[in-house]
């Protein structure tokens, strides 16, 4: 066949060089929670916003960090992906989490080239209510409980709210208007949860306008804005002698790939000459398995990914949390609630998308292998049908080699990149006696092919039945391990009770959370509409609406409502 009718794909991703060497873009974040008060064991809703230094709404940073921090180290910790600057996410709190105040502290890369006094930061309470020792009819320095009639209307401060009633029942299903709304909204969220028994709780509007009091300060420039994606840092590491490689490394290539089935998602990295790699990254969320390696390095290197979060901070003093004993009948009730609906429900409801492949080429092959004479032998294979790739002997190894085009011709290229399951193989033995019977498929690319920084000279991808990546005897230069990225997006699981047969249900609702709108759509509307509804729980219910124009101007009004039996 002549070379004229293959066809030739030549991959190109180009990274834009991040130069912040320039005047830098001071950037800060504000985080919204469902409420203020929480049990162990339930989730804390977040939105995130990001603005410049005057409070104007920007889109630069792609990823958003927050912590959960008692004392000086953090407890938790997530990534958010932000889109036009704004995002939304969760922590799961342990149910074993003492009670107590904790810090909900959140940054971009970005801000840490200022450092932690930049950062946002606010205070949660936690109550365990099956902590040993802890019952607050046993305080003696119990703080009063703040009484407050329950508004027959709405009292907003910037908008004008109304409900349908006045009063709910139970299970029953309502409407929220919100009126006098801006047309230039940026970003609106609206919360409906169980009121706070805690007193002098600062509102979030507060919070935000205090943490833009924060003047810029030096900016070191040590960490990348994230403005194309979540860039995953790491260390090369001297197997010989378990400590970071500083010299003889700039001939060596390394890269990174997510291993999470179809597609391959292989990005390359970039040195630094103290031996910190960066992978430039995208659309990856999820717990995934992650798999770093270093070409040309005969085993002799590895990359060791490092965490992006900052983990430790200065120590702070928390105030006691005390509870008055009026309300710990009710908080009792809400912990037995939230047991109940954990178990009959078990609200985890991420919407599980799949991260689409980095790599988006049509293979210039593709084999399903059940369509072919199966052998016994990947070198058999590869000999009788595999066309464009073959193995051969060096130095009484084995390598595969991919077809490639230089100039008009096609010849066999000596550095291919070859996956199985999304895994770099560097030692080529490993496929050479891998068992064809358990791959399902084969993808051949021919070359040349470039991910960043880095050249190959074609693809050879290998998927198995499974996509479980099994029976690989990996050297030491590829290393694989979990790693977290971005959250899946989250919807509250919320029962319809406009539909009566949903209200006959036996299932318990014990949610004390009934509306949790991250991101609600206006459409230059001046007036809208929400529907919640009520749980088996009882009690005053607090609504918080709160955004920002693209102006900066706060938009921000509060309510109250009262559920009955």
């Amino acid at each position: 066949m002549k070379a004229k009718n293959f066809f030739i794909p030549y991959i190109l991703f180009i990274f834009h060089p991040l130069d912040i060497s320039a005047d830098p873009l001071y950037e800060r974040i504000y985080v919204q929670t469902d409420k203020q008060l929480y049990l162990s064991g339930e989730p804390v809703l977040m939105k995130f916003v990001t603005t410049n230094t005057e409070q104007i709404p920007i889109a630069y940073s792609k990823i958003a960090y927050a912590e959960l921090v008692s004392d000086t180290m953090a407890l938790l910790q997530i990534k958010v992906e932000l889109t036009g600057g704004a995002g939304a996410g969760r922590m799961l709190l342990p149910a074993d989490l003492p009670t107590g105040y904790y810090r909900v502290i959140a940054y971009t890369q970005n801000m840490r080239n200022e450092g932690a006094d930049v950062f946002f930061e606010k205070n949660i309470a936690v109550l365990n209510t099956f902590q040993s020792g802890y019952h607050p009819a046993e305080e003696e320095h119990a703080l009063p409980n703040p009484t407050q009639p329950v508004p027959q209307n709405f009292k907003p401060e910037t908008l004008n709210l109304k409900l349908d009633q006045k009063t709910y029942m139970t299970r029953t299903h309502g409407e929220l208007t919100v009126n006098g709304l801006p047309q230039n909204i940026y970003t609106l969220a609206v919360s409906i949860a169980g009121k706070d028994c805690i007193p002098d709780a600062e509102s979030d509007i507060s919070l935000f306008q205090k943490n833009q009091t924060k003047k810029p300060t030096a900016f070191s420039g040590k960490f990348l804005p994230e403005y194309e994606g979540h860039i995953v840092t790491g260390k090369l590491i001297d197997n010989q002698t378990g400590v970071p490689a500083t010299s003889d490394i700039a001939s060596l290539s390394t890269g990174v790939s997510f291993p999470t089935g179809d597609g391959i998602r292989y990005f390359s990295g970039q040195k630094t000459e103290t031996g910190d790699i960066r992978f430039c990254t995208s659309s990856i969320s999820g717990t995934n398995e992650i798999a770093t390696v270093v070409f040309r390095a005969d085993e002799r290197y590895r990359v060791d990914i490092q965490s992006p979060f900052v983990s430790s901070y200065a120590h702070t003093i928390m105030p006691s949390l005390q509870v008055h004993v009026a309300d710990y009948e009710k908080l009792l009730d809400r912990s037995v609630a939230l047991q109940l609906f954990r178990y009959f429900a078990d609200d985890t409801s991420e919407l599980q998308t799949v991260s689409e492949p980095h790599f988006k080429m049509k293979p210039t092959n593709s084999y399903l292998l059940d369509e072919y004479t199966r052998f016994s032998s990947m070198r058999e294979m590869f000999i009788e049908f595999i066309r464009g790739a073959r193995f051969r002997t060096n130095a009484e190894k084995q390598e595969l080699s991919v077809s490639n085009k230089t100039g008009s011709e096609l010849i066999y290229g000596s550095v291919p990149l070859v996956l199985l399951d999304g895994v770099p193989i560097t030692d080529h033995n490993l496929i050479y006696h891998y068992d064809p019977l358990t791959v399902e498929k084969i993808n051949i690319y021919y070359g040349p092919c470039i991910f960043g920084s880095s050249r190959f000279d074609g693809i050879v991808e290998m998927v198995t039945f499974r996509r479980l990546h099994a029976n690989l005897n990996l050297n030491r230069s590829v290393q694989i391990t979990s790693y977290d990225g971005t959250q899946l997006p989250y919807r509250l699981n919320i029962p319809d009770y406009s539909k009566k047969e949903n209200i006959q249900k036996r299932e318990p609702d014990g949610r004390h959370t009934l509306l949790w709108e991250p991101e609600v759509k206006t459409n230059g509307k001046t007036s809208i509409r929400l529907p919640f509804n009520t749980s088996d729980l009882t009690g005053e219910f607090q609504v918080t609406v709160e955004g920002i124009t693209g102006e900066g101007q706060f938009i921000f009004a509060t309510g109250w409502f009262q559920v009955v039996e």
